[in-house]
């Protein structure tokens, strides 16, 4: 992560304040537009934060030695760390 740029969590925040607002229907079309553009970024920073967590967890435990298996929440099957 570069220093500046937000974290996860911050970006998370950004996302779920972008959605709310988009959800309320009370905005120009360019407000909404401006809104829907901050919210992929902020969902695309949030993708990237958790790849490299995900990474960063399977190089552990491949590390550690123990038989540590990650479940993909999206398919529901267990994945062995590498």
């Amino acid at each position: 992560m570069a220093e500046g740029e937000p974290t996860f969590e911050d970006a998370l925040k950004q996302l779920e304040s972008a959605v709310e607002t988009l959800e309320s229907g009370n905005l120009p079309l360019a407000e909404a537009l401006r809104l829907f553009e901050e919210g992929l970024r902020a969902s695309n920073l949030c993708r990237a934060r958790l790849e490299e967590a995900k990474q960063r967890v399977e190089v552990l435990a491949a590390e550690s030695g123990n038989d540590f298996r990650l479940t993909d929440l999206d398919a529901g099957e267990e994945q062995p760390a590498e």
